[in-house]
C-alpha cells in the first residue's frame, strides 16, 4: 500500500503529513541515543588510541556526535514531512527518563564510565546535571537537524537555493553600511551614553521637523519602522552577549593556564611508584630506562614524609621532601624559584652564611655545619626565618624508646626560601638534601619514588603508559599530573562551564528578542506573505525567507561581539588591570585568547539565532493567502 494514501486530506484535496509519525519517533530516538554513543566512542578512538589531546579529542568527539544527530533529525524530518518537534520531545523525555535512572543505577553500582568518574569526583547534583544536559544537548542537535532537513528537503524534493529568500529578507530588514556602523560605535562606547547621544539627536530632528512644518516646508524626515528597531535591537543584544561570553572565558583561561603553568612547575609532570610498602632501592636503574623511554625529558627520585617545622615559638606543618640537587632542574623549576639562597648549598651546607641584620654583611660560616633545608616564602614568613637560620625539624616516625615510639627531631639551616606563585606549596613543602633526608627518615638508600618531566603535559598520560610497559608494570606503578590534580582541575573546567552557560543566557535572552522582532515582521508582511504564496511559493521557501532573516540578524550581532571581545582581550593582556599579589598570588589578569573557545561561542549564537527563527518562520509558512488578503 502506498503510504502517501495512507495520510489524510484537506478539502483541497491536499495530502498533510500526520501530527505522530513513528517512523519520524523511532529516528528521532535513534539519533538522540546514538549521537551520546557517537560521541563517547569518538573521544575514546580519539584521545586513547590516537594519543590526541584532551582539548582536541573532545572538540572532534563532539563534532561527530554533532553530525550524527544532524544527520538523523534531518531524515526524520524527511520521512515525517514535518519538523518533527512532537517525535523529537518524545525521544527526549524517554531519555532523560534514562538518564535519571542511569544516574541512579550508578550511585548504587559505580563503573569505569565518564558518567560514573563525574559522580565520583564531582558529586551526585554535577553527575545528574551532566548526564541530563547531554541528553538535552543531543535532542536539541537532532531538532536542529529535523529544521535543517524540512526546509531543504521537507516537501519530496531537494531544494538548497537560497539566492531568492535572502533577497526578500535583505529587503524587510533594509539594514545600511551606516546603520551598522552607528550601532557598533553605540555598543562600544556603552549603552547609556550611546542612548543618551540617540536621545539628543532625536530631540534635535523633532524640533527641525517642527520649525519646517510652521514654515510650511514638507517633512524630510522619515519614520524608523518599529520593526526596524527591533533589528537593532536584536543585534545589539546578540553582540554584547557573545562580547561577555568572549571575554570571561578568556579570562577564565587565562587564570587556568595561569594555575597549569604553576603546578607543572612546581610539581612533575607525573611519577613512579611502588605498590605496597616495598623498599625501592634499585631507583638508579629505574631512572636509567625512564630516561629511554620516548617522550620522557627527565627523570629525578624523591622520598617525602609529614613532618612538623618550628623555630623559637612558631609551629607549622609542612611536608618534608627530599631531592637530588643534581637533577631535580630537569623536571621542575625549583631551581628558578629560589628567591634567596641558592639551592646548591643543599650539597654544601658549610657555604650557607648566616643572615645578618639588613644592608649588613653577611656573618661567617659557622663552624659547624647543619645541613641544609629549601622552605617556601609563606612558610619562612609563618616561622619567622632567613636564609642562615636554624629549624627545627621533628617527624613522629621515630625510633621506639623505653616508653614507646618517640618522634625523631634535628636542627636545619635555611639555604634557600622558594615562591612558585602557588600558596599552598610556599606554605606546606620543604626540601632536603636526598641523602640528608634518608638518614633522617631512617630509610636507608630506599626513595618514595621517581618524579619526571615529560615532552607534551596533554599526552602525559600516553607517556606514562609508556613509562610504565618499559619497567614490565607490577610491581609499579604510575601516576600524570592529570591525576594528581583532577579534583582541583575538574572544580576549574566545571566553574567554565558554568560561567559559560549563566552568561550564554544572556544570547539566549537576545535570541527571544529575535524571536519578537520577527514576529513583528511577519504581522507587518502579513500581505507581501499571502501574495507570495498566492504567487506559488511553497512552505520552506517563506520558512527560507524568515530563516535568512533571523541568521542575518544573529551572524552581524555575533561579528560585532566577536571584535568587540577579541579587542577587549587584546586591550587587557597588552595595558593590563593590576591585582594585589599578596592576594591573588599574580600581578595581571591573566587572559588567554583561544581560537576554540570563539569559534564555539560563534556557533552557540549562530545555533541559538537559527533556533529562534522557527518559530517565526513556521507561523508565517503556515498562513493562508486568503486570511493575509483578508486582513487587508
Amino acid at each position: 500500500m502506498d503510504e502517501s494514501a495512507a495520510l489524510p486530506m484537506t478539502q483541497a484535496g491536499r495530502r498533510v503529513p500526520r501530527v505522530f509519525a513513528p517512523a519520524s519517533f523511532a529516528l528521532a530516538l535513534v539519533g538522540v541515543l546514538g549521537t551520546l554513543g557517537v560521541a563517547a566512542q569518538a573521544h575514546v578512538l580519539l584521545a586513547d588510541r590516537l594519543r590526541m589531546a584532551g582539548a582536541v579529542a573532545a572538540g572532534l568527539a563532539a563534532l561527530a556526535g554533532a553530525a550524527f544527530a544532524v544527520l538523523l533529525g534531518g531524515a526524520a524530518a524527511i520521512v515525517g514531512r514535518r519538523l518533527a518537534f512532537y517525535e523529537i520531545s518524545a525521544a527526549a523525555i524517554l531519555v532523560l527518563a534514562g538518564a535519571g535512572l542511569r544516574v541512579a543505577a550508578i550511585a548504587r553500582h559505580p563503573g569505569a564510565d565518564a558518567l560514573s568518574r563525574t559522580l565520583e569526583t564531582q558529586g551526585t547534583l554535577v553527575a545528574v546535571l551532566f548526564a541530563l544536559g547531554s541528553a538535552l544537548l543531543a535532542a536539541t542537535a537532532v531538532f536542529l537537524g529535523a529544521s535543517i532537513g524540512f526546509l531543504l528537503g521537507g516537501h519530496g524534493r531537494l531544494d538548497l537555493s537560497f539566492s531568492w529568500e535572502l533577497f526578500v529578507a535583505r529587503s524587510h530588514l533594509r539594514i545600511s553600511a551606516r546603520t551598522l556602523l552607528g550601532l557598533f560605535a553605540l555598543v562600544v562606547t556603552g549603552l547609556v551614553p550611546g542612548l543618551l547621544v540617540m536621545l539628543g539627536a532625536s530631540l534635535w530632528r523633532d524640533a527641525a521637523e517642527r520649525r519646517a512644518e510652521r514654515r510650511g516646508e514638507p517633512s524630510w524626515r522619515t519614520r524608523l519602522p518599529a520593526t526596524h528597531l527591533m533589528t537593532l535591537i536584536s543585534i545589539a543584544g546578540v553582540a554584547i552577549g557573545v562580547w561577555a561570553l568572549t571575554v570571561v572565558l578568556s579570562v577564565m583561561s587565562g587564570f587556568e593556564a595561569d594555575l597549569m603553568k604553576k603546578i607543572l612547575g612546581a610539581q612533575a609532570h607525573g611519577h613512579v611508584m611502588k605498590y605496597g610498602d616495598g623498599e625501592f632501592t634499585e631507583w638508579r636503574d629505574v631512572r636509567t630506562r625512564l630516561l629511554s623511554v620516548p617522550g620522557l625529558r627527565g627523570a629525578t627520585p624523591f622520598l617525602y614524609n609529614e613532618v612538623m617545622l618550628s623555630s623559637g615559638g612558631n609551629l607549622t606543618g609542612a611536608v618534608l621532601k627530599g631531592i637530588d640537587p643534581d637533577t631535580v632542574g630537569t623536571v621542575t623549576d625549583l631551581a628558578a624559584n629560589i628567591q634567596e639562597g641558592r639551592l646548591e648549598w643543599l650539597k654544601e651546607p658549610g657555604e650557607i652564611a648566616r643572615k645578618a641584620g639588613e644592608g649588613e654583611p653577611a656573618a661567617a660560616p659557622p663552624k659547624r655545619s647543619l645541613p641544609g633545608i629549601v622552605i617556601g616564602r609563606e612558610l619562612s614568613r609563618g616561622l619567622r626565618v632567613f636564609v642562615g637560620d636554624t629549624v627545627d625539624v621533628v617527624s613522629p616516625l621515630g625510633d621506639l624508646g623505653p616508653a614507646g615510639p618517640q618522634p625523631k627531631s634535628r636542627t636545619f639551616r635555611v639555604a634557600a626560601i622558594f615562591y612558585s606563585g602557588m600558596y599552598e606549596f610556599d606554605s606546606k613543602f620543604a626540601y632536603l638534601e636526598l641523602r640528608e633526608a634518608q638518614r633522617f627518615f631512617g630509610t636507608g638508600d630506599s626513595v618514595t619514588g621517581i618524579e619526571v618531566k615529560v615532552a607534551d603535559v596533554d599526552l602525559a598520560r600516553a607517556t606514562m603508559s609508556r613509562a610504565l610497559a618499559a619497567l614490565d608494570g607490577y610491581p609499579y606503578r604510575v601516576k600524570d599530573w592529570g591525576e594528581m590534580n583532577r579534583n582541583l582541575f575538574s572544580a576549574l573546567q566545571m566553574e567554565k562551564v558554568v560561567m559559560a552557560i549563566i552568561l550564554g543566557f544572556i544570547v539566549l535572552v537576545a535570541s527571544c528578542t529575535i524571536v519578537a522582532t520577527l514576529i513583528m515582521l511577519v504581522l507587518e508582511k502579513t500581505r507581501e506573505i499571502s501574495v507570495l504564496k498566492s504567487m506559488g511559493a511553497s512552505v520552506a521557501s517563506v520558512m527560507k525567507v524568515f530563516v535568512a532573516e533571523g541568521l542575518v540578524i544573529g551572524a552581524i550581532g555575533t561579528l560585532f561581539g566577536l571584535t568587540l571581545g577579541l579587542g577587549t582581550c587584546l586591550l587587557i593582556d597588552k595595558v593590563g588591570i593590576p591585582l594585589d599579589p599578596d592576594v591573588y598570588y599574580i600581578d595581571n589578569l591573566p587572559v588567554l585568547i583561544d581560537p576554540a573557545q570563539f569559534v564555539f561561542c560563534a556557533l552557540a549564537a549562530t545555533a541559538l539565532s537559527y533556533l529562534a527563527t522557527l518559530y517565526p518562520a513556521t507561523k508565517a509558512a503556515r498562513l493562508r493567502p486568503v486570511d493575509g488578503l483578508r486582513s487587508e
